[in-house]
């Protein structure tokens, strides 16, 4: 079993405060997880559908959007504390930006599990991606299986529900991926709680993504869906129970429980 990235999604939940960020990588750092994750939006080019309310939407995601020295500085802080910048592409716009980070990974939202020119732009640009796969269809997700191809990628199953109920999480959908054809898989949870993430830890995932808060009270649409340090310890320590009970597939007998057949084989039964 190789070991699960945990990534703790602070999203917006920094409340665009960049001191409040730094004090949540450090949190991270201290609870064991490995990356921390980002949006790296620019509220002008969030509302293309002209679906929204664009003055209130405009006005939620300027306040928290991460300018060009955030960035340097929050990944210099991730370096300090040894944890993984990762963070969400929305526009075709932002990737050289992104891209002369260095970074080598680069999350792609559950709306965009569809968006070709998007994800051929990131292809382009970044070792990994990894893609969320909320609202989309099995025809969609086969789509981006192909599209592709033999580049590095981790597929998350996810629900898009804020926050998702334990009855559906349907965690199921990992092994599904991987009959789809997706070379990894792993898991970004939108429940409370520790328990889907627990029980997805169980089945061999490469990858755990899930939202993180210092405080559920925070002004913000994310946080009372995101968890606590305390939730994220709990997780911290069952996937050293994982490691440790996953093993492997080798069929040979361990040197103990070969002493114990030459003692009870026969002892029953003649096993001829």
């Amino acid at each position: 079993m190789k070991k699960i990235k945990i990534i703790a999604d602070i999203s917006s939940n920094h409340r665009g405060d960049i001191r409040i960020a730094k004090k949540m990588i450090a949190k991270a750092a201290s609870l064991g997880i490995d990356c921390v994750k980002f949006q790296s939006w620019q509220a002008k080019n969030l509302n293309k559908s002209g679906k929204f309310d664009y003055p209130s939407t405009y006005e939620r995601h300027k306040k928290t959007e991460l300018s060009d020295e955030n960035h340097f500085e929050l990944i210099s802080c991730c370096k300090k504390y040894n944890v993984e910048f990762l963070t969400t592409c929305f526009d075709p716009g932002r990737i050289d930006f992104l891209a002369s980070l260095g970074l080598k990974s680069i999350k792609v939202a559950s709306p965009d599990c569809g968006s070709t020119t998007l994800i051929k732009k990131l292809m382009s640009r970044f070792e990994t991606l990894i893609i969320s796969t909320g609202m989309s269809t099995e025809d969609e997700i086969a789509s981006t299986i192909r599209l592709l191809g033999s580049h590095d990628y981790v597929l998350l199953h996810c629900v898009s529900l804020y926050p998702t109920p334990l009855d559906k999480c349907n965690i199921s959908r990992i092994g599904w991926l991987r009959k789809m054809g997706a070379k990894r898989v792993g898991f970004s949870d939108h429940s409370h709680g520790s328990e889907a993430a627990m029980a997805a830890m169980s089945m061999d995932i490469e990858l755990l993504e899930k939202h993180f808060t210092l405080d559920r009270r925070w002004p913000g649409k994310d946080q009372k869906m995101s968890s606590t340090p305390s939730t994220f310890s709990k997780i911290i320590a069952w996937r050293s129970v994982c490691e440790k009970v996953y093993g492997t597939e080798n069929p040979a007998l361990s040197a103990e429980e070969a002493r114990l057949k030459s003692i009870y084989t026969g002892k029953w039964g003649n096993n001829k």
